[in-house]
């Protein structure tokens, strides 16, 4: 009797990894967001219009779309096209993930399984079906890192380093967090080259040269003047002009917390409300957990049986001492590999906590953690069933919710606001608005009189909730409407609630005034109404 093989067996490898690559990216372009953040409006805005195309933290990236956008029809939404654009891209990561995983690990390892794992991870599949910054230049850190162990394990002489050099500077230039994968590929370089080392140095440091470069071109765009310290700012925007770095708290910590946990499974006050409105999905949820459980159970009774088999093995076997030996001089690219990717995925992990545990620093995260366990001795089965759990939960509370779902409604605000010029407007999300203004009009300073939350108006420089009280009854007196749409809202515990305050800290800004709600629209977690502060 033939014993059954797992759904991943090692039989048709190429054949399970390629339908993987496929299902993954067809569902990425076939399930693309309908609710775009404002970072995603604003990258397609400047796209559509030609508008800011070199953007200091990630300088490229706009240009990159853009030359994407001259290839297709005119007819075609521009948001959906860069929304394409960065499906494509992840089928492409897999793609190069496959080929690594493939040329680091053994003969019979499941890449299937561990393509599955990370391709279904959320924060792969969130950043897929939108239109971030994020995947575009992951795909040339992949591809840095292939060029990078085909040098060190001897495939390629100077071509090697020089392309993944080349790679490694183009991700950074596409987004300035890959800066650090390119850092820990150098350092990696010294560790994989015992001899010629600073050779191999040189030849992968090479094409770093154009970065600066890029960014000198990019000054007069930005109509700046040519000095260092205009350079320097520029490279460095998002740091000068605080959009970067936070202090270390008990709220960072909780926040990091919570993003890599959401990296690989969907996690968001959004799920809680969907579980509140259709119980029966958590079934789904329950299967899920299950389907982990089993995975964790058979991998370690499958650990705990290769255990044994190796202890009994190795009992009185004469050449284990110079298998051994030949099996290390096999493995020093593998050690070099392992230690430089290591290095890579704590660099990023503490760029990520230094920026208040931005879930969006974390993208790379579940490929390399790919890379660096794939050698170890893991099942097949438990890899699918881990994979597959993590697929369904994430299309269950993550991919088709944001694509069927509406979970903000700005078109009657967006008509509100053409009908009432002149009035002020204290939204929840001001930038997400500002940003539909300039997709739709094409004009890339949006209103004065568009403004942040109370809560979020009164944390600006100089501001306070006397002079916020003092400004609303001036604006009474000259017979300006101030309209507010962050009261009795949708209350999903989600980051911008754990930042910016709930209701009660709203209304306490605003005591002494009357709260008259005078419009609604409907989402998908409830209403969301605008109140007139009179």
């Amino acid at each position: 009797m033939q014993p059954r093989q797992s759904a991943f067996s090692p039989q048709a490898p190429a054949t399970q990894e390629w339908a993987v690559v496929l299902l993954l990216t067809a569902l990425a372009l076939l399930l693309p967001t309908h609710n775009s953040t404002p970072d995603a409006w604003y990258y397609a805005a400047c796209v559509r219009h030609g508008h800011e195309l070199l953007l200091p933290h990630h300088l490229l990236y706009n240009v990159v779309g853009w030359l994407w956008r001259q290839l297709l029809p005119a007819s075609l939404d521009t948001l959906a096209a860069l929304k394409a654009l960065n499906a494509l891209a992840f089928g492409a990561c897999l793609l190069v993930l496959r080929s690594l995983l493939r040329r680091v690990s053994g003969p019979r390892t499941p890449v299937a399984g561990w393509l599955l794992l990370a391709g279904s991870s959320f924060g792969m599949l969130r950043f897929a079906t939108e239109n971030e910054t994020y995947v575009l230049p992951l795909l040339l850190s992949l591809l840095a890192s292939r060029s990078w162990w085909r040098a060190a394990a001897g495939e390629t002489g100077w071509r090697g380093w020089l392309s993944a050099g080349a790679w490694a500077a183009g991700a950074a230039l596409l987004h300035q967090i890959h800066a650090f994968w390119w850092l820990g590929l150098l350092i990696g370089v010294l560790w994989a080259r015992p001899a010629g080392r600073w050779v191999a140095t040189a030849w992968y440091s090479l094409p770093a040269l154009l970065v600066p470069l890029a960014y000198a071109a990019a000054l007069p765009s930005w109509q700046l003047p040519f000095t260092l310290r205009t350079f320097w700012e520029f490279v460095f925007y998002e740091l000068y002009h605080g959009h970067a770095g936070a202090a270390p708290s008990g709220r960072t910590l909780l926040l990091m917390g919570v993003s890599v946990v959401r990296t690989f499974g969907q996690l968001h006050g959004s799920t809680l409300a969907l579980l509140q409105r259709w119980p029966l999905l958590a079934g789904v949820a329950l299967l899920c957990a299950g389907l982990m459980l089993a995975a964790m159970w058979q991998l370690w009774r499958r650990r705990r049986i290769a255990s044994a088999n190796l202890s009994s093995a190795d009992f009185g076997d004469e050449n284990k001492p110079a298998t051994l030996a030949a099996e290390a001089t096999q493995a020093a690219p593998h050690r070099a590999f392992r230690r430089t990717h290591l290095l890579i995925l704590l660099l990023h992990l503490s760029c990520a906590l230094w920026a208040a545990g931005n879930a969006e620093f974390l993208v790379m995260l579940p490929s390399l953690l790919a890379l660096l366990l794939v050698r170890q001795p893991w099942p097949a089965r438990p890899l699918a069933l881990a994979g597959g759990a993590l697929l369904l939960w994430n299309l269950t509370f993550g991919l088709l919710p944001a694509h069927l779902l509406r979970f903000t409604d700005t078109a009657p605000l967006l008509a509100r606001l053409e009908r009432e010029p002149t009035a002020w407007w204290l939204l929840s999300d001001p930038n997400l608005v500002l940003n539909q203004l300039h997709y739709r009009t094409g004009r890339p300073v949006g209103p004065p009189n568009i403004l942040p939350a109370p809560a979020l108006l009164v944390q600006r420089p100089g501001q306070s909730a006397a002079r916020l009280r003092a400004w609303l009854r001036r604006c009474r007196a000259a017979g300006q409407p101030v309209y507010t749409d962050a009261l009795d809202g949708p209350r999903l515990l989600d980051r911008a609630r754990l930042t910016q305050g709930d209701d009660a800290t709203q209304r306490q800004l605003l005591q002494g005034f009357r709260l008259v709600r005078v419009d609604s629209a409907a989402t998908a977690f409830g209403w969301v109404y605008l109140t007139q502060v009179q």
